[in-house]
């Protein structure tokens, strides 16, 4: 607990010059008159429009890449998903931040269906099952818990 208290500290030690700095005066204009003023565009997206989606170029066909984002959690800037496989302890661990719904794809890790396969979403571990199909889709539930959506 020390050890916790210690790090907020440190941090608010590190903070608090930079919020107390005097903000300068704003600098002195002239206001323009009506005329000056150009008119104002008018806006036809809605208020509530999501933003602007932000493709990144990654190789769907690379062959390392198993791990794929399918739905964020709605008003979530910035949501992730990462994941690792653990060939020794048999373990796929994934890691994700506002996420709604991703997929893996178990044909392209090399998991030894024959031993114990072990799955942990968030720092829960669970028995991962071998199906009939390899791309198992996870969605969250409505108390937020991770679940296979069966095709």
């Amino acid at each position: 607990m020390h050890a916790f208290l210690s790090v907020v500290w440190v941090g608010m030690l590190v903070t608090t010059p930079a919020c107390n700095r005097p903000t300068p005066p704003a600098p002195v204009e002239e206001t323009p008159s009506a005329e000056d003023t150009p008119a104002a565009a008018e806006v036809t997206a809605p208020v509530d429009a999501a933003p602007q989606r932000i493709t990144i170029d990654v190789a769907v066909d690379d062959p390392d890449r198993w791990l794929f984002v399918e739905k964020v959690r709605r008003g979530a800037p910035g949501a992730w998903a990462t994941g690792s496989f653990n060939p020794d302890r048999n373990k796929l661990t994934i890691r994700t931040r506002d996420v709604q719904q991703f997929a893996i794809d178990t044909g392209r890790i090399p998991i030894d269906w024959e031993r114990l396969v072990i799955l942990g979403i968030d720092g829960h571990n669970s028995e991962l099952r071998k199906r009939d199909y390899f791309v198992l889709h996870f969605a969250r539930d409505k108390h937020g818990q991770w679940i296979v959506q069966e095709p």
